[in-house]
C-alpha cells in the first residue's frame, strides 16, 4: 500500500514538475501583494485538484465511452510522456513555459492568471492529465484507492501551490542552472516511466 502511494507520489511530482515552475511563477506574480499571491495560490490549488481528480476518477470511463482500451491509451500516453521527457532533457519545456509567461506578463487579473496559464496548462497540463488517467487505471471509489492513487496527486498540487506562494523566496535558492539539472534528471525518469507504460500497453493488448 505504502509502496504504491510513494510510487504515485514520485510519478505525479515528475509529471507536474513544480521545480521548473519556480522562475515562471516568480515572473507571473511580480509586483503582486502577498495577500494577492495567497488568493492566487488557493485558486490554483482548487482548480488543479478539481481537474486532475476528475480525470483520475472519470478518465477511464471516458475512454470506455469513446471505445478506447486502456492498453491503447497506455501506448499513446506513454509516447506522449516520452515526448515530454525529451523536452525536459533538452531544456525545451522550461523555455516554452517561460515564453508563455512572458507573453502574458502584463495581465494584472489574478483570477484570470489562476485559470490560464497557471492552472492550465502550466500545472494541470497534458502530461499531468495523462498521468492522472494512467495511474488511476481500474480505479475504485474507496478510501484505500483514494489514498494510493488520488491523494499523491493532490499532495503534489498542494506543494506546487506552496511553491507558487513562496516563489519569490524560493527562486533565489533554486537558480536556473540547478533547475535545469533537476529537470534533466526528472526527464530521464519520466522517459523510463513512459517506456514502461508503452511496454505494459503492448503486453496487455496481446493478452
Amino acid at each position: 500500500m505504502h509502496d504504491l502511494f510513494l510510487q504515485n507520489l514520485v510519478k505525479a511530482f515528475i509529471a507536474i514538475d513544480p521545480i521548473s515552475l519556480i522562475p515562471v511563477f516568480a515572473v507571473l506574480t511580480a509586483g503582486y501583494s502577498f495577500s494577492k499571491i495567497i488568493k492566487l495560490s488557493i485558486f490554483v490549488f482548487v482548480i488543479t485538484s478539481t481537474v486532475l481528480t476528475f480525470f483520475s476518477i472519470f478518465g477511464n470511463n471516458f475512454l470506455i465511452f469513446m471505445g478506447i482500451s486502456i492498453s491503447s491509451f497506455q501506448i499513446v500516453g506513454g509516447l506522449f510522456l516520452l515526448f515530454i521527457s525529451f523536452e525536459m532533457v533538452f531544456e525545451k519545456r522550461l523555455k516554452r513555459k517561460e515564453n508563455l509567461a512572458s507573453k502574458i506578463i502584463d495581465n494584472d487579473d489574478a483570477d484570470e492568471l489562476a485559470v490560464f496559464p497557471i492552472s492550465i496548462p502550466l500545472v494541470a497540463g497534458p502530461s499531468a492529465i495523462t498521468l492522472s488517467i494512467l495511474i488511476s487505471k481500474d480505479i475504485e471509489l474507496n478510501i484505500i484507492t483514494f489514498n494510493q492513487q488520488i491523494l499523491p496527486i493532490i499532495l503534489i498540487l498542494f506543494l506546487t501551490s506552496l511553491i507558487l506562494l513562496l516563489s519569490h523566496l524560493v527562486v533565489n535558492f533554486f537558480n536556473k542552472a540547478l533547475i535545469m539539472i533537476l529537470q534533466k534528471i526528472f526527464g530521464i525518469l519520466l522517459g523510463a516511466l513512459s517506456v514502461q507504460y508503452i511496454i505494459n500497453g503492448f503486453t496487455e493488448s496481446l493478452v
